[in-house]
């Protein structure tokens, strides 16, 4: 047998045994924590003793076995190769010595030494023909009448070919004299085993992998085994088993593999102890980090002193490091393996104990999860703490299992639904189907006075974003109050805040809402108190932003609230509606940096709710900016997280960016996916569902469905008004409505629109005022075209639009080209080409080649600059190229910027410099989209 880093410890035997061969006996005690190699080594020292023709005699001496007088020496005698005399002397003497003696104390002790000196002479005898080696195994469980019989050996051995190797547990201390008393004889030696050190590891992990893959797995085998020679050893069985099948630099896998042989060793380690040792380790196990050494000896009824010993054993063992379980596998190995029984009735004393002793309230949680069953009232309240300080945590599992757990205990009708409102909170961030079943649960009790709350109707407002059950939570919200005295504060300010929530969300349903005063809030907010409550602020801004009203201060409030508020359950929903103000604010830059970190957020704290959400604002951002592959993108990852039939409104606004850009790009069929099917009956109750009521109408333009497409916007615009929401910023209503009239030939209709669209509050921003002078154009005389599409040129180029930017500048190529413009009208053409690649637009890649010639739009460019060179230009150099791109004369530019035909000489000749080109028609007609190439709204998804 040969042991992996056991060499120095192997030649102490060895060398012993040459002594023994040459008449000079002794004794080793081989001490070691449980599966240190004990075993091994006497196995180890017996077979090179048989190599050299000596007899073994071998016994294991164990606890339940202790009250049987001389069992270890009847295991080693009935294995001995005795005569038929030795036979018959030695089991004479062994029956003698299992029954008690009847005289006193002296005739016992005389007798006991006779007996004891007579086995000893058996041996004795045996090993004068051939050298003896006798080894017990744990004698620390050894009985005492054999403990006598080895230490009365042991004194006789100086001149005997006999060598004794004995294992002991690490700090086991035999409550027994003889012991004491042979352990300090000057011939016994003392063998201790350590464990594994890195190098010896390696050496194991050499005989299954090439030395660099043994290397490299060291550490980690290492790590998790504490250095227990049959720890490590599985695993490297184990992670030489998964590499069959492997080829090239996947064969060797990156960590030792943990399986369930792994877990059956750690067994199989306690086991090997003492059972004390074994219940100190079940109860930390069941304690986990809760543990401490007071609560330890309580749970058990133990002294300190006691586990301290112990924990220094299954530290030494390698089950433990600094007090704490080396690898997962190894404590729900040992909880697993303890009778259920045991384990629950642990738990629940550990509860108790933690509970007394101010422990936090997330431990005492775990303990009452593992016990099971209905817990007492009493741990309610617990529970529900445990739970927020988990889902702060971000481990929303251990939030939901407080709660279900808390949900089984016998409580009163208003405890038992603040329960579940804990619940549907809780689920919401990691599983909407169960969160929207907590919701129904509680829109009965939502209308009983008796049971409604402040903090469930909170929960009921922001579970309508998912729901498609909207009137029945709108009816548990606008249920009346108590009679008597009337509301208290935190009810009636939560009734002013599903008001405000309902007039940004569901505007058709808020007038089923009691109205509140109009000059304070019934908890006495006033607009300037407004601000101390970010939630109300959050709606507030979100309904100017979509009204008629002021915005002046919507983006500067919204960044303040997305500035001071952590995302968590309470502020994710007021958190989206931020980014919506600077959406419908038309502030796309900001608010695309701001969900893309809480997107990033969201990822890394494992919530899926909040990540679709912000993905589905990510793709309704980017598809404003133009970018139409990042919207798709961030709406299928939003899809993926929760597909289109679990998501309420809310859903919306991924279901339609996915739609609208696929549109664009040409992609029909995955467009009319997320149009199709039904819809739920309130669909259009929402703001939300205005999104998708415009993206049907868009497919259906781009289809060629005129009067389908037509009554889409009008319906979208009917219903913005009658909601008072009337704004472009939201669905631009107007200008999509009046390019179907265009299409129809009611240009006179068309341009009303497009005049009115242009009144409206937030409509003077570059893109909507770019693609509303785009159509406006398309209802002027060809004259007049020109002026206004190179107008919606310059705006689009401000708004960093690539889509609407190559929509227009295929329009003012073909204007240029009917006024029989053609060369002006092929370099217009060829920057509309270029954008539209950008972007992705396959429709009009489409349209555009035949118009400029294929020839001529997709030709390459001779010379190719990059972003650093157009970087490198000024912001006036870039106007001056920008508008040469545009097939502009150095006059007509020169008028155009109020500059010197000298000065634009000057720029365009450092342009051509700065780009390496020779003439203008070399300049890269997408300048603004290569500079812009990387802004944040043209990022893919997170996650």
């Amino acid at each position: 047998m040969t042991l992996v880093g056991r060499k120095e410890e192997t030649t102490v035997l060895r060398r012993m045994f040459a002594d023994v061969q040459c008449g000079r006996g002794g004794v080793i005690i081989v001490t070691g924590s449980a599966a240190l190699g004990k075993t091994g080594m006497l196995h180890a020292a017996a077979e090179h003793a048989l190599q050299s023709g000596a007899r073994w005699l071998s016994a294991t001496a164990c606890s339940s076995e202790q009250a049987l007088p001389l069992g270890v020496m009847s295991q080693l005698l009935r294995s001995a190769p005795l005569d038929e005399p030795a036979t018959r002397r030695a089991e004479q003497l062994l029956r003698e010595g299992a029954v008690p003696a009847a005289d006193g104390p002296d005739a016992a002790e005389g007798r006991s030494a006779r007996i004891h000196q007579g086995l000893c002479e058996v041996l004795l005898t045996l090993a004068a023909e051939t050298p003896l080696v006798i080894t017990v195994d744990d004698v620390h469980q050894a009985d005492t009448a054999s403990m006598r019989c080895l230490s009365h050996l042991t004194r006789r051995l100086r001149s005997a070919r006999i060598m004794v190797v004995l294992s002991k547990q690490l700090e086991a201390e035999p409550d027994l004299t003889p012991y004491t008393d042979m352990s300090r004889e000057p011939h016994v030696g003392h063998l201790g085993l350590r464990p594994l050190t890195e190098s010896d590891v390696a050496a194991l992990l050499g005989r299954r992998f090439d030395d660099a893959a043994a290397r490299r797995l060291a550490p980690a085998v290492l790590a998790v085994s504490g250095g227990n020679p049959l720890l490590a050893t599985v695993l490297a069985d184990a992670t030489g088993s998964a590499r069959a099948g492997r080829t090239g630099r996947a064969a060797v896998p990156a960590e030792p593999v943990v399986d369930e042989m792994f877990r059956q060793a750690v067994l199989t380690c306690l086991r090997r102890g003492d059972a004390k040792t074994g219940r100190v380790a079940r109860a930390l196990a069941v304690l986990d980090d809760a543990w401490s050494f007071d609560v330890l000896c309580r749970a058990l009824d133990i002294d300190t002193l006691c586990a301290e010993r112990a924990v220094r054993i299954l530290e030494a063992a390698g089950l433990l490091v600094a007090g704490r379980f080396r690898h997962p596998a190894m404590r729900s190995a040992i909880l697993d393996g303890m009778p259920a029984e045991e384990r629950t009735r642990l738990h629940r004393r550990c509860a108790r104990l933690l509970h007394d002793t101010g422990g936090p309230a997330l431990d005492i949680a775990r303990q009452l999860i593992g016990a099971g069953g209905a817990p007492d009232p009493e741990a309610v309240p617990v529970l529900r703490e445990a739970a927020e300080q988990a889902l702060a945590g971000d481990d929303a599992a251990t939030a939901i299992r407080c709660l279900e757990l808390a949900h089984r205990a016998a409580l009163d009708n208003r405890q038992h639904v603040a329960v579940i409102a804990d619940l549907a909170r809780a689920e919401l961030r990691v599983n909407l189907p169960a969160a929207t079943r907590h919701l129904r649960s509680l829109l009965a009790p939502a209308r009983d006075p008796h049971q409604r709350s402040a903090g469930v109707l909170a929960v009921i407002r922001r579970h309508l974003l998912w729901s498609v059950e909207e009137r029945q939570a709108v009816e548990a919200l606008r249920a009346p109050g108590p009679s008597g005295a009337g509301e208290d504060r935190q009810l009636a300010a939560e009734r002013h805040l599903s008001r405000v929530w309902l007039g940004c969300t569901f505007p058709s349903l808020v007038k089923e809402l009691p109205a509140c005063p109009s000059e304070s809030a019934p908890d006495g907010s006033t607009p300037a108190t407004i601000a101390l409550n970010p939630e109300l602020l959050a709606a507030t801004l979100l309904s100017t932003a979509l009204r008629d009203e002021d915005g002046k201060d919507v983006v500067a409030d919204a960044e303040h609230i997305l500035q001071n508020s952590a995302l968590s359950d309470h502020t994710f929903e007021m958190l989206a509606f931020a980014i919506l103000a600077l959406f419908h604010a038309d502030r796309l830059d900001k608010a695309a940096v701001w969900c893309r970190s809480l997107q990033a957020q969201a990822v890394a704290r494992r919530a899926p709710t909040w990540q679709a959400v912000f993905a589905a604002l990510q793709a309704q951002i980017a598809l404003r900016q133009g970018e139409l592959s990042a919207a798709e993108e961030h709406a299928r990852a939003a899809l993926r997280l929760i597909p289109r039939r679990i998501w309420g409104p809310f859903g919306f606004l991924a279901s339609s960016a996915m739609a609208l850009a696929c549109t664009a790009m040409g992609k029909d069929t995955e467009a009319a996916d997320q149009l199709s099917g039904p819809l739920p009956e309130t669909a259009f109750d929402s703001l939300y569902g205005l999104y998708h009521l415009h993206a049907r109408g868009q497919h259906h333009f781009a289809n060629n469905r005129l009067q389908a497409a037509l009554g889409d916007f009008l319906a979208c615009g009917e219903l913005m008004t009658d909601w008072g929401v009337d704004v472009p910023t939201l669905v631009p209503w107007r200008s999509a409505a009046a390019e179907v009239l265009i299409q129809l030939g009611d240009r006179a209709r068309a341009r009303e629109l497009l005049d009115a669209q242009l009144a409206r509050p937030r409509a003077n921003g570059p893109r909507l005022r770019g693609t509303t002078l785009r159509l406006l154009a398309a209802t002027v005389e060809l004259q007049r075209r020109p002026a206004l599409l190179t107008e919606a040129v310059e705006e689009l180029q401000s708004a960093h639009n690539p889509y609407e930017l190559a929509r227009a500048l295929a329009d003012l190529g073909d204007a240029h080209r009917a006024l029989g413009a053609a060369g002006r009208a092929r370099m217009v053409s060829r920057q509309a080409w270029n954008a539209a690649r950008h972007c992705q637009a396959e429709p009009l890649l489409r349209r555009l080649k035949p118009t400029g010639g294929a020839e001529e739009v997709d030709r390459p460019l001779r010379v190719q600059a990059g972003p650093a060179d157009i970087a490198s230009l000024s912001s006036a150099e870039r106007r001056v190229a920008t508008l040469a791109t545009l097939g502009y004369t150095n006059r007509e530019i020169s008028r155009k910027l109020h500059i010197t035909v000298s000065t634009v000489e000057q720029h365009l000749t450092r342009v051509y410099r700065k780009l390496n080109v020779r003439h203008r028609t070399e300049i890269p007609s997408d300048l603004d989209l290569v500079v812009d190439s990387r802004r944040v709204g043209a990022e893919r998804p997170v996650g």
